[in-house]
């Protein structure tokens, strides 16, 4: 019996490693990057705290949108996004604009951030992840709804 629960426990801790390693943690000067942006174009809205200005400004934090895929958060810097969207459970209706200015290592740097800030957790975003979500949606003019990202979520 002792041999099968050390077996059993040792499966365990492989796929608990396994695990933690699909996660793909930032690494802390990521991390630093992505604050330094978020505190030169997120902040005023989204606050130090990510927890936005209610009913204006939806928070980041815990927030289902950042969460999900990272094509959202992109898209949403490089386009913005109008119209009414629910965040944890709260309505905001407003209009972020696209954030100029910002270079590719900049997004995925400030996307990895909010993603693994305010409680949130997430795998790091690329800079290739940015330019592959920049290419797919080029001819895009107009910002985002709430709408459009829950039917094109990748």
């Amino acid at each position: 019996m002792k041999h099968k629960t050390l077996s059993l426990s040792f499966l365990l801790a492989l796929v608990a490693m396994a695990s933690a390693e699909d996660k793909n943690p930032p690494s802390a000067e990521v991390m630093k990057r992505g604050q330094a942006v978020y505190s030169r174009t997120c902040i005023a809205c989204h606050q130090p705290t990510g927890l936005g200005i209610a009913p204006v400004f939806p928070p980041l934090a815990g927030s289902e949108w950042v969460a999900m895929s990272p094509s959202i958060p992109v898209r949403n810097i490089l386009h913005g996004m109008t119209g009414p969207v629910s965040v944890k459970g709260t309505v905001y209706n407003g209009m972020m604009p696209p954030v100029a200015g910002l270079t590719d290592g900049d997004i995925a740097d400030v996307v990895t951030y909010v993603r693994n800030s305010f409680g949130n957790t997430g795998p790091a975003v690329t800079e290739d992840d940015v330019k592959a979500i920049k290419a797919k949606y080029a001819d895009r003019k107009t910002p985002w709804t709430a709408e459009e990202f829950q039917k094109d979520s990748k």
